[in-house]
């Protein structure tokens, strides 16, 4: 196998798109750390993330990337990390950069730099979905199901905070979408 093409391919990235590769690939070595602490190692996910990573190097395609996303969600599962555990918390927020990041690498050319029009919608929205899986998160691992007669299900509180949080993420992005090029607000 003859990696020097691979090689010229990544010094011809432009430097957005070698640094959203590069948040990808860390985001994805983070996670093996995270669920390696958290749970036990996995050599099936270590072994999936080291071959998705070497095929977001060599190609930065929608495919390369849910590669990357299935190693890392591999990863995890097969860690054995407690669900009722915090770290799931940072491992979900691993996962949504990570998407994010090779969704950005496989947005346009590779000579061609992320428009800002682009990172301007696509980091608030981001930041709004992790925040709202955070909510959602923390509210299901202090709210356990219990015999508790005011709150029996910790779920069922996460869902409606989840169900609240979309209705404000909506209402906060949607008028962004209102608006169109060339017209005064």
């Amino acid at each position: 196998m003859n990696l020097l093409p691979r090689m010229e391919r990544i010094v011809q990235l432009h430097r957005d798109r070698v640094n959203a590769m590069a948040t990808a690939l860390l985001a994805a070595f983070l996670l093996l750390v995270i669920t390696d602490v958290a749970g036990t190692m996995s050599w099936y996910g270590l072994a999936a993330t080291l071959v998705a990573g070497l095929v977001v190097l060599g190609n930065s395609d929608s495919f390369s990337g849910l590669l990357l996303l299935a190693a890392m969600v591999l990863q995890w599962l097969t860690s054995g990390m407690d669900a009722g555990s915090w770290w799931v918390i940072p491992a979900a927020w691993l996962l949504l950069v990570a998407h994010v990041a090779v969704a950005l690498v496989a947005s346009g050319p590779d000579q061609a730099p992320i428009p800002r029009a682009i990172l301007a919608v696509w980091v608030p929205r981001t930041i709004l979905v992790g925040l709202a899986t955070t909510l959602v998160a923390a509210l299901t691992l202090l709210i356990e199901p219990t015999n508790n007669e005011l709150m029996p299900y910790g779920a069922t509180a996460a869902l409606l905070a989840l169900i609240v949080a979309v209705l404000v993420m909506i209402r906060l992005t949607g008028d962004e979408d209102k608006e169109t090029p060339g017209t005064d607000r």
